[in-house]
């Protein structure tokens, strides 16, 4: 009974994962390397070499992510003594239920606010003779712009608008996009201020509360439009394609090193089919996707890149750890979109030395 129970078990996992592979595996573009590489194998009476698929790079959970951060060392008495300042409305706003249980992105805000207003509140507990409170809003201060690029890696690259931005999706059968990436211009104008943060993080000393909240509002606006890219998407199709080139590429590689396909340079019947396949299939739709993903893709490396290359390099430059775990994620990530350009570069090599061998080309 025990037998018969384990085997039911068994076959329901079979068909569960065989249902879940065909609800994730017909997408377009998908389809169209299925189709690619059942027409090789049948032309070229070859199968695909097994191999290790490449796996998608899945961003580290937030708690493999830790960052540490110190206290302004200002208490209750202290910030009663503030009497005069902007700050203290700041201080007390952090300081609330809803400032204490604030998320990454509401901590930035507080700390570019605590920033531009320490400056003028300083010279204003210097005039009324609190020197000791004025030094030591000045070391908090100073401690709070060696951790600001911590703050803005907590809020951007690892805070839950660029996790979503990065996540897997259920299925790509609306990528490509077919117009421009909605996350492209706020990812534009997010590198811009981090740019002014790292280097001139009290040019708002001069904004009222109301300017505080309409930039906090945009602020979490455009973390919300960076939530909508297709990030995740562009590294699903590129594993798509990566896995497909490789499946590909093993076919057409047994005739090349292997058994001939044509003993001779001329053009047997195998080797018109072979090129039919190539310029119906490979050519006209998985190189057309391919152009388009790859557009995507230079587009938002371009500003990905930059942003992940400034704030890392003012952690570093600021003697702040940044988490490994970060580090091996962007690895994985980088390798497999330089893995699927070796890999496209690899398959269009092995079809030209296919095509020679018989003494045609793409175009002829």
């Amino acid at each position: 009974m025990n037998q018969a129970l384990k085997y039911c078990y068994l076959v329901f996992a079979v068909l569960l994962a065989s249902t879940i592979a065909a609800c994730t595996d017909n997408s377009p573009l998908a389809t169209q390397w299925q189709d690619y590489q059942s027409r090789l194998a049948r032309v070229l009476q070859r199968q695909a070499e097994p191999h290790r698929d490449i796996a998608f790079p899945h961003m580290p959970k937030p708690r493999e992510l830790p960052l540490e951060f110190s206290d302004s060392g200002i208490d209750l008495l202290d910030f009663l003594r503030m009497r005069r300042c902007a700050l203290r409305d700041t201080i007390a706003q952090r300081n609330s239920i809803l400032g204490r249980h604030g998320d990454a992105a509401a901590r930035l805000i507080f700390d570019l606010r605590f920033i531009s207003q320490a400056a003028t509140c300083q010279k204003i507990l210097e005039d009324d003779g609190l020197i000791a409170l004025a030094a030591q809003l000045k070391t908090a201060t100073q401690t709070k712009q060696r951790e600001l690029p911590a703050r803005i890696f907590a809020a951007s690259l690892t805070g839950p608008e660029f996790r979503q931005f990065w996540q897997m999706p259920v299925d790509l059968n609306v990528y490509p996009l077919k117009g421009k990436d909605p996350s492209l211009a706020a990812l534009a104008r997010w590198r811009q201020w981090q740019t002014e943060w790292l280097s001139e993080p009290q040019v708002t000393a001069a904004w009222s509360s109301i300017e505080w909240q309409q930039f906090s509002d945009t602020l979490l606006n455009t973390l919300g439009e960076i939530r909508l890219g297709a990030g995740g998407s562009m590294l699903a199709a590129q594993q798509l394609n990566v896995n497909g080139l490789i499946g590909a590429s093993s076919i057409i590689a047994q005739r090349v090193n292997g058994r001939p396909l044509c003993l001779k340079p001329q053009p047997i019947p195998a080797a018109e089919h072979f090129r039919g396949a190539l310029s119906s299939v490979f050519i006209s739709q998985l190189q057309a996707q391919a152009s388009r993903i790859n557009q995507h893709q230079f587009a938002v490396m371009a500003v990905i890149g930059s942003i992940e290359h400034d704030v890392l390099a003012a952690m570093t430059k600021n003697n702040l750890a940044i988490p490994s775990a970060f580090i091996e994620w962007q690895t994985q990530r980088d390798s497999l979109l330089f893995v699927t350009t070796e890999a496209q570069r690899h398959h269009v090599t092995l079809a030209s030395a296919l095509l020679s061998q018989c003494g045609l080309s793409p175009g002829n």
